[in-house]
């Protein structure tokens, strides 16, 4: 066992002490005797100076043997030794112990402290949230052990360093701050104050990471950091929207390392983006082709041929584009980019949100051959959410309106709003259902198809929202869809405001048949008499007309309503333009009327009458023929 603090005053070893004149050589001596030897008597004195040395025994100071003491001088050496070797793992365990030695000097208990920071620090390069907590205790009471060693520096820019790794940058922060303001001419800075940048841009804090890589700039131009730092401030000026500084730099870093890109080739993305970003496609295309001939099988090369393609495009290039646009459809089949590309093609051009029909359109005349829609469909199962390809489903619903499909291209525009409701071309989408319902709907009128029209206003929701109340026309298509499905309480309801005064010159008369033709089969004289009231004045056709009054003087006998019923018969017996068989009925009631009058002359001459009109219709086979009121007649 190793000798305790208090045990180690006592176990000195290190070399025997000098005998005192007439006493031999000891070691391990505790209270004046020597232990596990017996005491030398003066006959034996030579004797024993002949024998020899024997072995140091190390005791306590109650006697009990004890390991010989450890030399730290020597332990350090042999961990030192492992540390040049890298064998970190082995030399933790050795430094732990020296650490705990109690005999250490404190220039050797510091360089103690510090290589287990070192070897933790090694240990957990490639896992820094695990080491987090052993690396800043360990690299902490190394600092404290000595507060003005020439190795507080390292100290400080490790905690940095920590701090960063597992993404605390307040506290790295402040770690490098205060190693910046105690240590500026110490190199490490640079270093610490580009990986702080770095981790604050990979957070989105690039104000921040402006400020720390500036100050490497600034500071330390001739540090090793220099160029990641310069790299840095100019992706952090970019992605703040700072191109014409981030121009700057980016052209320092092009004079002062003009091979940085063959090392690093995603230099020339940042490049090339901040190029378009002035506003300069021109100067950014060359730089996207130097990226794609140094790293052509480069992870996204696809979205990047794409890109130039539409860049070539809207500059007017479109021999180039179609170009790059033939290349990403042969060499990257299957994939997204691939599919746009097709698209771009097939339409002659690029056609991404916002859309408008108009503009659409000229592109379905152009590409008419090409089967867009079925292109259009594949496009959007192939492209799940891609903006594209969410607009092909859009583009569907338009080509099938411009192909004069109404019907399914408010399907598919209803479809579209339906999925992606918060899509900025949801309002094209409306308009195009709005236009083909217009379509449907004058359609269906030429055609009488009425039920259609009722099943497009009560399928799309959108079409209620924007018509509001509906109009005459609409609402006299929907009432008579309505009576088609057999609702005739609510077609009825739909048109009876037509049965006001003044007639509806459009719909007014077909409203009126409806009514009237369902009353008259019903049975319903009361309401035949009150709508015949409501009529009165409308310029109705003489046909028409007088189908009116006939039912009128009709519904006002079966009611035994005889004064308007007889006024009504008089008027319609002296109409030669009246059908045959009315003539012949108002005749008739006439007669009744004068027998009843005991009218004897007028019933006579008005059964003669009534005789020869049914004849009549009898010798000409009329539905309505009435062989009883011939007998009646003659018998009168």
């Amino acid at each position: 066992m190793q000798p305790s603090p208090s045990a180690s005053a006592s176990s000195q070893a290190a070399a025997p002490p000098p005998a005192t004149a007439g006493s031999p050589e000891v070691s391990g001596k505790v209270s004046g005797k020597v232990l596990g030897l017996p005491e030398k008597t003066p006959e034996k004195e030579e004797a024993a100076t002949t024998e020899a040395p024997r072995p140091v025994v190390y005791v306590d100071e109650q006697g009990n043997p004890v390991p010989k003491p450890a030399d730290p001088a020597k332990m350090l050496a042999e961990a030192e030794r492992l540390l040049q070797e890298r064998k970190y793992d082995e030399a933790l365990p050795q430094l732990e112990q020296i650490r705990n030695l109690p005999n250490l000097t404190p220039e050797q208990r510091e360089a103690t402290l510090y290589h287990i920071s070192d070897c933790l620090w090694a240990r957990y390069v490639n896992d820094p949230l695990a080491g987090f907590e052993p690396i800043v205790s360990a690299t902490s009471e190394a600092m404290h052990a000595n507060l003005r060693s020439p190795r507080v520096p390292d100290a400080l820019l490790r905690l940095g360093l920590a701090n960063v790794n597992v993404g605390n940058l307040v506290d790295a922060g402040g770690y490098l701050a205060a190693l910046y303001r105690r240590y500026p001419d110490y190199p490490g800075v640079a270093q610490g104050f580009t990986a702080l940048g770095q981790a604050q841009m990979a957070k989105g804090r690039n104000a921040a990471a402006e400020q720390s890589f500036a100050l490497v700039l600034d500071k330390y131009p001739e540090s090793s950091a220099l160029m990641e730092a310069s790299v840095g401030l100019a992706t952090a000026l970019h992605q703040q929207q700072k191109y014409d500084k981030a121009q700057l730099i980016l052209d320092f870093i092009s004079k002062r390392w003009p091979r940085h890109y063959i090392d690093q080739p995603d230099f020339l993305l940042l490049q090339a983006r901040n190029n378009e970003a002035l506003g300069h496609p021109e100067a950014a295309l060359p730089m996207y082709w130097l990226y794609h001939n140094l790293v052509p099988k480069a992870k996204g090369t696809d979205a990047l041929l794409l890109k130039m393609g539409d860049m070539y495009s809207r500059l007017g290039a479109d021999k180039a584009a179609d170009f790059v646009y033939t290349r990403t459809r042969d060499l990257f089949p299957g994939t997204l980019a691939a599919w746009v590309a097709r698209l771009r093609l097939a339409e002659g051009g690029i056609y991404d949100a916002p859309i408008s029909y108009a503009a659409m359109s000229q592109v379905f005349a152009r590409a008419a051959d090409k089967n867009m829609p079925k292109f259009y469909s594949e496009l959007a199962s192939a492209g799940g959410e891609a903006p594209q390809a969410v607009l092909a489903r859009l583009k569907e619903a338009m080509w099938q309106y411009w192909n004069g499909h109404y019907t399914e291209a408010m399907g598919k525009a209803a479809d579209f709003i339906d999925a992606y409701p918060e899509n900025s071309c949801v309002p094209q989408a409306r308009d195009l259902i709005w236009m083909a319902f217009q379509k449907e709907l004058a359609n269906a009128l030429a055609e009488g198809n009425y039920g259609r029209i009722l099943i497009l206003w009560n399928g799309f929701p959108l079409v209620r929202e924007r018509y509001g109340q509906p109009d005459p026309r609409l609402r006299y298509a929907l009432a008579q869809g309505l009576l088609e499905r057999g609702e005739e309480k609510r077609a009825l309801e739909m048109l009876s405001p037509f049965l006001a005064s003044p007639m509806n010159p459009q719909y007014g008369e077909g409203a009126f048949v409806t009514f009237f033709n369902r009353y008259l089969q019903a049975g319903a004289w009361d309401k035949i008499l009150d709508l015949g009231r409501l009529v009165s004045t409308w310029p109705l056709r003489p046909q028409l007309r007088n189908q009116l009054d006939y039912a009128m003087a009709l519904s006002a006998q079966n009611l035994n309503l005889n004064g308007p019923a007889l006024a009504m018969w008089h008027k319609l017996a002296d109409k030669p333009d009246i059908p045959l068989y009315q003539r012949a009925y108002a005749t008739y009631f006439l007669a009744r009327d004068a027998e009843q009058r005991k009218d004897i002359a007028a019933a006579y001459q008005l059964n003669r009458k009534v005789v020869e009109l049914f004849t009549r219709l009898h010798d000409e086979r009329s539905d309505k023929a009435d062989p009883q009121r011939i007998k009646d007649a003659m018998l009168a």
